[in-house]
């Protein structure tokens, strides 16, 4: 606060009361961005993709089903630091409160942290554009679909090698709609009866083998 003291006086001297609504201006500009950083400003930094997957190829797991309006969070990300560090191994302090953030959007509203998709889901996704939503050490994609054409779809994923594992998609509301074994397949159809107003997610384990490609039909 100290700081915006000094500035709002600099303002104050070099404007005249002529200048007054501009001097206001400024100041609310250059504040803004201050404040967005200021302890108990409320504002926290969004999650970055690799902090989105590791919640939801790792926490999800146990924490999806906990689901509860009536759960409280009051004890705040720094309570949960030892259990998350137990999971995941150490991390700074953004991850941590990125993965509370997460972890109490699910509980609290029984849906999934909201999360931009790449792009529309038409034509194919390739290798690098889904390299990102990768945990390595869980051999697990998380990624966001979004939207998809209403009626019977089909997700076509492609392998670099044969997969092992398991193929789900779930709605925002966490709600499993396609569920499918990965038997050391190099390519996998998921189909699945689309809505218009949903949006879609794939939690995908396909041990060592990379996503080469996801094609939507």
């Amino acid at each position: 606060m100290r700081m915006l003291r000094r500035l709002a006086e600099r303002l104050r001297k070099r404007s005249s009361f002529r200048d007054g609504r501009i001097c206001a201006i400024t100041l609310g500009i250059a504040v803004l961005p201050l404040l967005a950083f200021m302890p108990g400003g409320g504002a926290q930094p969004p999650p970055s993709i690799a902090t989105i997957v590791e919640f939801n190829t790792v926490c999800s797991d146990c924490h999806a089903g906990e689901c509860s309006g009536r759960l409280s969070f009051d004890s705040g990300p720094a309570a949960a630091r030892s259990h998350i560090e137990r999971y995941l191994g150490n991390t700074h302090e953004v991850p941590i409160a990125a993965l509370f953030a997460m972890l109490r959007h699910v509980k609290e509203t029984c849906s999934h942290y909201p999360t931009v998709p790449l792009r529309p889901a038409t034509g194919s996704w390739e290798a690098e554009e889904l390299a990102p939503w990768r945990n390595a050490r869980a051999d697990a994609y998380f990624i966001p679909l979004g939207r998809l054409v209403a009626g019977r779809r089909q997700i076509v994923l492609g392998f670099d090698r044969p997969a092992e594992g398991s193929a789900r998609i779930d709605d925002e509301r966490m709600e499993i709609v396609a569920d499918e074994r990965l038997c050391r397949d190099m390519t996998k159809t998921v189909e699945l009866d689309a809505t218009a107003t949903a949006t879609y997610f794939l939690h995908l384990k396909s041990g060592a083998a990379i996503l080469s490609r996801i094609a939507f039909r």
